[in-house]
């Protein structure tokens, strides 16, 4: 079964916001360019800040300056609005899935019983709860049922996506809600699962096996229906010779990679999904050892064990972050922990829930391993001014008298340093204790409520 050059005279590029919110905030961008890399600057620019933002309002006019060399610099003039802005809106389709549960282990029980009676594999609950792989009656009291999920990217409206690291799939029949099932997946080298576009072409009840050569069966190579068989009583076929997903007469596999290219099943789960599916259905078959999503209350990421040690779980995070225009509160740090430990579960590396209050409106915050930052429109609110330096990698910071700098993480550093601001979808997030206290702002935490009280 298958398987810049900086030596040219520069001048001064700037991209400043005008003075049309309500609160009569300005951002002032700066870059330095050379006539013939001032558009890319300013490109730059907007790629990490404002045009990546898929929801923010602007408007926008153009100016022209020219530069001692002649060239025409364009550039744009953007606002964008205050508190609780539309660029953070959310899909309104949530891509978590589930809620998470404990089961109570009874006397005598398995992880594997556990983990079965549950619809998951032995190596998904082991994987979720830190636990090893093993038949051995538990001596715990409670394990964690990993029913929370996160959804795989472009999803058919009908089909099935097989994630091959986390070995399960998804089985989409809108308007019923996805489910998850568990599968054996095959053994890594000649017999690994292949990836790719399939499609369901048949479904068979008890069917026959008919072995190939590697089974070793000589003449005698097909294998009738009945407890013998590998095939078990159901047969679902995909549109690669001899590739397709069945049930199985060795039900404790399931979780693992030991089979040779097909996607082995539950028995029982076997017979509810044959029923489910109807052939021409699309089937994808994908890698992903790490996934990432924003939903209303946090950036989420799953980690799922490099069973064909193909890595690029870190690339795949970080595509997804760019998909939802969240680079700049991308950590490595914290995905590599979520990836090392692979534990197939959403974790929530940033908190979305807290709000900062000034006087009566309310703005976004984002807690990232405990650190609490604010959004950029906080402070307009507050009287504050930001200018942002993508060259020089700091952000300065005025009200009034009081002055404060803080360095500039952008998307393409390897690692944040400790109080940075970022960037990201369509606003300036800044650590809130550092820049309000620099600012000679008063602030008070509501640790309960997850709320920060702002004040001059």
């Amino acid at each position: 079964m298958t398987k810049s050059d900086e030596g040219e005279p520069r001048s001064r590029l700037q991209v400043e916001v005008p003075d049309v919110t309500q609160s009569g905030y300005r951002a002032v961008f700066n870059r330095r360019a050379t006539p013939s890399t001032g558009m890319h600057r300013h490109a730059e620019c907007s790629d990490y800040f404002w045009a990546s933002s898929k929801e923010i309002r602007s408007h926008i006019s153009s100016t022209r300056r020219r530069s001692k060399f002649g060239a025409a610099v364009v550039f744009a003039w953007l606002s964008l609005g205050a508190g609780s802005a539309s660029a953070w809106d959310v899909p309104k389709e949530p891509r978590v899935m589930g809620q998470a549960s404990d089961a109570t282990v009874s006397y005598g029980e398995s992880l594997y019983d556990i983990a079965r009676r549950n619809g998951y594999a032995l190596e998904h609950l082991a994987e979720t709860n830190g636990l090893p792989v093993s038949l051995a009656v538990l001596e715990t009291s409670k394990v964690t049922i990993p029913s929370r999920r996160i959804l795989p990217t472009d999803a058919p409206s009908q089909g099935i996506v097989v994630n091959l690291p986390e070995r399960g799939f998804y089985l989409f029949d809108k308007p019923a809600r996805p489910r998850f099932f568990p599968i054996a997946v095959g053994e890594p080298g000649r017999f690994a699962t292949p990836t790719g576009a399939f499609s369901i072409v048949e479904k068979v009840e008890n069917p026959d096996w008919v072995a190939p050569e590697w089974a070793g069966l000589g003449e005698d190579n097909v294998v009738p229906a009945g407890p013998d068989n590998p095939l078990g009583d159901r047969w679902i076929g995909l549109s690669s010779p001899g590739l397709g997903m069945h049930s199985t007469n060795n039900p404790s596999s399931i979780g693992s990679a030991t089979s040779h290219g097909c996607m082995r099943m539950y028995p029982e789960l076997a017979r509810t999904v044959f029923d489910l599916v109807k052939t021409g259905w699309p089937v994808r078959i994908e890698y992903v050892i790490g996934r990432a999503v924003l939903e209303r209350h946090g950036i989420f990421v799953s980690g799922f064990p490099d069973i064909y040690s193909r890595g690029g779980g870190a690339e795949q995070v970080r595509e997804d972050f760019a998909r939802d225009d969240i680079l700049g509160f991308y950590r490595a740090d914290l995905v590599d922990k979520v990836l090392r430990e692979h534990r197939g579960v959403p974790v929530n590396v940033v908190d979305l829930t807290p709000k900062a209050w000034f006087g009566s409106k309310w703005f976004h915050a984002a807690r990232i391993d405990g650190v609490l930052y604010v959004e950029q429109a906080l402070l307009q609110e507050a009287g504050a001014t930001t200018e942002f330096s993508l060259a020089d990698r700091v952000v300065k910071l005025a009200r009034g008298e009081k002055v404060k700098t803080l360095p500039l993480y952008v998307a393409s550093s390897s690692e944040p340093r400790e109080g940075e601001a970022f960037l990201s979808r369509g606003s300036g997030w800044l650590p809130a204790r550092a820049t309000l206290s620099g600012l000679g702002l008063a602030m008070t935490w509501e640790g309960a409520e997850k709320r920060l009280r702002v004040s001059l």
